[in-house]
């Protein structure tokens, strides 16, 4: 039984170069936790690099080396099934860990509903991410990355580990993350130093990748259904349960992948940040509005919004909603019964 507070899963294949940097700035950026190394098909000198540090870090490492290639996916599985901590990372050897980046993860992990975890991201010699204010509560998110991605021992006792028939990149992603939701666990990004990162290199012929990737979106979309995007055009003082209740909706929505956008006028705005709605998910999207002339804001900010995104659907139909110019759109009735079961 392993006493470390985190695993970390390393799949790795014949980068040995890579796979050293790689490793190297976890033992120096990793305290307390232990390395599975999962080594599928590598050569004599991958396994050489791996001998070296399973020696150096001795109970710290679990070393796993098969002859026969897997892809990314099941040999993480394989690692999540040889977990044991609370927390679970998934790491790839194009990432590079910096120092203080584990603590956040761990911290996020503490927290009931947390079942992915996302730290701070930024490619090698590229600009580091803005800090946010010291503090702030994690933001959901749609998905995770497999540059680095945690995963709670709650959250894969109750679902598994992730779909191997996917593509093994975003909707493979997309997919666990709705699973975590659908079993009332949240996708979450953390603030703190970022995981730096290189491209992945991508094996096997574009065909076949074409293929894969046009596979995966047909069973994502047959198990989850369309994204759509939706906008919410705010009156000037809709209230505070108004607001409640429509970013209750929404976020449970954007949960299942779906995006909006709110048009605030400038005391509606203050509401939402003092409640701190405006950070709740990545998919949704608040943009406060001039407090002069406000219906006439509404009215051109939801034109340039509509000249980007034409697909966008007008949501409509409640207390503390307009419509722009009168014009059409959903009821906002049929978004909570859809999304939260709510008959109204």
């Amino acid at each position: 039984m392993s006493s470390a507070v985190t695993d970390i899963i390393i799949p790795v294949w014949n980068r040995p170069i890579e796979t050293r940097q790689c490793l190297a700035a976890l033992v120096e950026h990793a305290d307390n936790a232990r390395l599975i190394i999962l080594s599928p098909g590598s050569g004599p000198e991958m396994d050489q690099v791996l001998h070296e540090f399973a020696e150096f870090l001795d109970d710290r490492v679990l070393l796993l080396r098969t002859e026969r290639a897997l892809g990314y996916v099941e040999t993480l599985n394989r690692g999540l099934a040889l977990a044991e901590a609370p927390l679970a990372i998934a790491l790839r050897t194009s990432s590079l860990v910096t120092s203080g980046w584990l603590e956040p993860l761990r911290t996020a992990a503490l927290r009931p509903d947390a079942g992915l975890i996302v730290p701070s991201l930024s490619p090698i010699g590229g600009v580091l991410p803005r800090k946010r204010s010291s503090g702030c509560t994690p933001a959901e998110v749609s998905h995770g990355s497999f540059v680095a991605l945690g995963i709670t021992a709650r959250l894969y006792e109750r679902i598994g580990g992730l779909d191997e028939g996917l593509d093994g990149d975003d909707w493979c992603l997309k997919d666990y993350s709705r699973r975590a939701d659908r079993a009332g666990f949240r996708t979450l990004c953390v603030d703190g130093p970022p995981v730096r990162y290189r491209n992945e290199l991508v094996y096997g012929s574009p065909e076949r990748r074409e293929r894969v990737l046009k596979e995966s979106i047909a069973v994502y979309l047959a198990r989850w259904g369309e994204e759509c995007a939706y906008c919410l055009c705010l009156s000037r003082d809709p209230g505070r349960e108004a607001i409640d209740r429509i970013f209750a909706v929404i976020l449970s929505a954007a949960r299942e992948g779906q995006r909006f956008y709110v048009l605030a006028p400038f005391r509606a705005h203050r509401m939402i940040v003092a409640a701190g709605l405006h950070r709740s998910h990545e998919h949704i999207s608040v943009e406060r509005l001039s407090r002069f002339f406000p219906a006439r804001a509404v009215r051109s900010a939801f034109a340039r919004l509509r000249g980007s995104h034409p697909e966008v659907k007008l949501v409509t139909g409640l207390v503390g909603l307009t419509e722009p110019g009168g014009e059409q759109g959903i009821p906002f009735a049929e978004l909570e019964n859809h999304f939260t079961g709510v008959e109204v």
